[in-house]
């Protein structure tokens, strides 16, 4: 469920050289993306939004004739395809294979069956897949949001664009709807980083969006499981995040009873939600820093 940036994962084959390049103005290496921040709270708003009602739009209703030529009985079945053909068979799958033998029969079970749950399972089968695919999602959020690049004039985009996009289109299908959490609760998330650039612009007052899907749960002691710190490495910091929903949007889903782990209790934030930091303490010398974010309408 959490997060550790210093563990080295399974890399997808644009990592090798190109983590950050792009044919425009691009920045030195970076290696950190878990947050887009926004300066200006119209600005968050809008930027969510905007990608936002991007999946929305994929399934409201249509001409009949318009639906036939959408295929919407197929959608799942056409994502799990441009997922897999467009990401998936660009990742080095050599290590831990019968993990990922799971993980794509479960992903061909949900395309012969139309079964979004079995997306939603086979994500989180390994916390390497999942750790995979929410890196290149908040790198293309970084590349779009910050940069401004297309996928015509930025490698990044071009290699990931497509089967980012094909996997987040399966993540706000209808079906998932009675998974969607409603009503306002608190959840937390525990992480470890070796890198403070993480929390580059963090402060209290701070309008940010989730750039990316992140695990949480209602049950504080699950996510204090993953932010120990190993002490063989002095950079490490331990990060605990407590997250204030409202829900007032699709927020977040509660995937506990269809998760690998379902003991966790997962509820999984969506991508582009707004929060405002309310608390920002860092307690360096304990090598713990504290945050609290309340969700904005």
């Amino acid at each position: 469920m959490g997060i550790k940036p210093s563990v080295s994962v399974t890399e997808s084959f644009l990592d090798l050289d190109m983590n950050n390049q792009c044919y425009i103005n691009c920045p030195v290496l970076k290696t950190v993306y878990e947050w887009h921040l926004n300066d200006e709270y119209t600005s968050a708003l809008k930027k969510a939004e905007r990608f936002r009602l991007y999946y929305e739009e994929l399934y409201r209703k249509r001409h009949w004739l318009i639906k036939i030529l959408f295929r919407s009985n197929a959608t799942i079945k056409d994502s799990v395809y441009a997922f897999i053909k467009g990401y998936l068979d660009y990742i080095d799958k050599s290590e831990d294979i019968n993990t990922w033998k799971e993980i794509l029969n479960k992903l061909k079970f949900a395309s012969e069956n139309e079964d979004s749950k079995s997306v939603v399972s086979a994500y989180t089968c390994s916390q390497k897949f999942g750790e995979i695919i929410k890196k290149d999602m908040a790198r293309n959020t970084f590349h779009e949001f910050t940069l401004y690049c297309t996928s015509l004039n930025c490698t990044v985009l071009a290699c990931t664009q497509d089967g980012i996009q094909a996997f987040l289109a399966i993540m706000f299908h209808p079906s998932l709807d009675k998974f969607v959490c409603e009503g306002h609760f608190t959840v937390y998330r525990g992480a470890v980083i070796d890198d403070l650039k993480l929390l580059e612009g963090y402060k209290n007052g701070s309008i940010i969006i989730t750039t990316t899907f992140l695990s949480t749960s209602t049950n504080p002691n699950v996510s204090n499981m993953f932010k120990d710190r190993n002490f063989n490495n002095p950079n490490e910091i331990s990060v605990s995040c407590t997250y204030l929903l409202h829900n007032h949007r699709h927020t977040a889903l509660n995937i506990s009873s269809i998760s690998a782990f379902s003991i966790e209790g997962e509820i999984l934030l969506y991508p582009y939600v707004p929060f405002r930091i309310i608390l920002f303490e860092k307690h360096l010398e304990q090598k713990q820093i504290n945050v609290v974010l309340e969700e904005i309408g």
